[in-house]
């Protein structure tokens, strides 16, 4: 309340009838550093989607689905009210400020962190307002007093050696060029950090779990130009670009002339570049921005052999990591005594097993472990701190964790009892592993779209009057960001198509407040499957080898087609990870992955 307070006296000091708080970076991360995250130290709320609005007597918090629950407990006493977002009756903050901004009112944020896609749509829902905008007004970062610094750090950026990057730089830049012939692009405008960290093969330590750094790129016939802090590349080869320090790159873009463009249009994606570039860019210079147009979205997604062979043994390490968990806590729970395991164990000995078992490959983990228990697990991106709740011999523990390699970057989910289950716990496992393997088996032709499946995932528990409010399916970066667009499997519409060698997470869930999660993730790999008359049809190969456990299901729920994938993939997994194990891990491991 107090932070809000401040807000509102520096809204009121510089005759700000609204401010936008979004906790977002320069670049349209989703994930950020700490300097950026705003939102989180005005309201409290820790989520990683979110945006907050302030007018002179109200405050209100969006965000999705996933965060309902933690949004409604770290928002208690914070005088923000939590809006829902895409639920019934429940107003955007564009119509919430639509009704509550008065006629010429004036509207300020820090115009780095929202982007211009937000900000056209902003000022199309309030023309009638007649809003005035003030882009460059960072009022948090007045009152913030110990804020972090934007990372500076030198060295801290290190290349992806051939090994692992495959294509080099030269031959990343002539696939752009080659595209932006093609749609008549002069002049291309990355914000991107992990569209840029592909390109240069290089990885960074700016981000948390993400391994980028904060740079822009522009690119022309000519020349690619890098804007980056010059300290952080010391020692890295980069002469395929024109070095320049990272806050330059306004001036640079300002100083852009239509004849540098060589008769082609500007290109940025409006969903990553600031509104506050899109201030300066020349008025003059004709401009394409159809983020679904974007060029280095859909080169990283679709992964080459080379990406594909490297991510294809990354899964296998990382299988034999969860093995080496989920036999250490089955032997936690099988000990005598009082069980002394809480939900930050589970994290910890996850980072401790990928440090001891592939020490020349792993960076660090992918994202914060979700170690779940009991009802924490109902709010999907549940995070246990440092040491969480205690864990009983009762009900499931979730477990969400991703490792970051060199070779590729991770993401699996389990559902594990670790005590007695209901006849109710086992049939929602049931049905959320029905709707993982509909997924799995789906066949479909080129040009299909991950929303025209997302129903697969979610038919099982639609027939039992159940849902969950989260995608089923996130692409995944290449030693980048464990979310990666543009493609996704999610009920809400996107235009871009599967296409072979793009990977998404399959991981449909049940969540029921104060009682338990349930989630089932495995990677998925587009693979094309035929051509016929009627074109080319594709589907999925799972990259993730991990045992899906047997005592969580109900039998009788599986047709003979789910029970058959349930064997197949359990002999896959035994296949792929007990060269790996030793001796006690490989009898465990045959023993979870037994015949249903």
């Amino acid at each position: 309340m107090e932070r809000l307070a401040q807000l509102r006296a520096a809204m009121k000091a510089q005759a700000l009838d609204a401010y936008i708080v979004t906790g977002a970076d320069a670049h349209g991360s989703g994930y950020v550093s700490a300097y950026w995250k705003t939102r989180a130290w005005l309201t409290g709320f820790t989520g990683s989607s979110g945006l907050a609005v302030v007018t002179r007597h109200e405050a209100g918090l969006w965000t999705d689905g996933r965060y309902f629950i933690q949004a409604e407990k770290e928002l208690a006493g914070s005088g923000f009210t939590l809006f829902k977002m895409q639920e019934p009756n429940v107003p955007t903050y564009q119509d919430f400020l639509k009704d509550k901004l008065p006629q010429g009112g004036r509207i300020g944020f820090d115009g780095r962190t929202l982007t211009m896609q937000s900000f056209d749509t902003l000022k199309k829902q309030l023309t009638e307002r007649n809003a005035q905008y003030a882009l460059d007004v960072d009022v948090i970062g007045a009152l913030w007093q110990d804020r972090p610094a934007i990372p500076v750090d030198a060295g801290s950026v290190f290349a992806h050696p051939p090994e692992f990057a495959g294509k080099t730089t030269a031959q990343k830049l002539a696939l752009v060029r080659e595209q932006m012939t093609k749609k008549k692009i002069g002049g291309y405008l990355v914000a991107a950090l992990d569209d840029i960290a592909w390109l240069a093969n290089i990885r960074g330590r700016d981000v948390p779990y993400t391994p980028v750094v904060y740079a822009f790129a522009f690119i022309t016939a000519q020349q690619a130009h890098l804007f980056i802090e010059p300290a952080k590349v010391q020692g890295i080869a980069l002469g395929d670009f024109v070095l320049h320090k990272y806050e330059e790159f306004a001036a640079f873009l300002k100083g852009l002339r239509a004849t540098e463009l060589g008769g082609g249009k500007l290109y940025f994606n409006p969903n990553k570049t600031s509104a506050v570039l899109g201030d300066v860019i020349p008025k003059g210079i004709a401009t394409a921005r159809n983020a679904a147009e974007d060029i280095l979205p859909l080169l990283k997604a679709v992964k080459d052999e080379h990406e594909l062979k490297n991510i294809r043994q990354a899964y296998i390490n990382e299988g034999v990591v969860w093995v080496g968990l989920l036999k250490w806590l089955d032997d936690q729970l099988a000990a005598p005594g009082e069980l002394t395991l809480c939900e930050g164990d589970i994290a910890r000995k996850l980072t401790v097993l990928r440090k001891e078992r592939f020490p020349a490959l792993y960076l660090h983990d992918s994202f914060s472990t979700i170690a779940a228990y009991g009802g924490n697990a109902a709010s999907a991106h549940y995070s246990p701190g440092e040491n969480g709740a205690a864990i009983k011999r009762d009900g499931f523990l979730l477990i969400d964790s991703g490792g970051q390699y060199m070779n590729g970057t991770t993401d699996t989910t389990r559902t594990i009892p670790v005590g007695a289950l209901t006849d109710e716990m086992k049939r929602d496992f049931t049905l959320v592993l029905k709707g993982h393997i509909a997924l799995t088996l789906a066949e479909f032709p080129a040009g299909t779209t991950g929303s025209q499946i997302d129903i697969l995932a979610r038919l099982p528990l639609y027939k039992d009057g159940k849902n969950f409010r989260h995608g089923t399916g996130h692409g995944i970066g290449y030693v980048l960001g464990v979310h990666e667009g543009p493609h996704n499997i999610a009920h809400m519409p996107n235009v871009i198509a599967l296409a072979a060698g793009m990977l998404a997470s399959n991981e449909p869930g049940m969540y029921k407040q104060d009682e338990y999660g349930i989630r089932t993730e495995n990677i998925i790999c587009v693979k094309e499957l035929r051509k016929t008359d009627y074109g080319t049809f594709l589907g999925f190969d799972s990259l993730t080898f991990c045992p899906i456990n047997i005592e969580a299901m109900d039998l009788t729920l599986l047709t003979d087609e789910e029970r058959k994938y349930v064997n197949d993939y359990h002999a896959a997994t035994f296949a792929a990870l007990s060269p790996y194990l030793d001796a006690a891990e490989a009898e465990w491991l045959k023993a979870a992955t037994r015949e249903v």
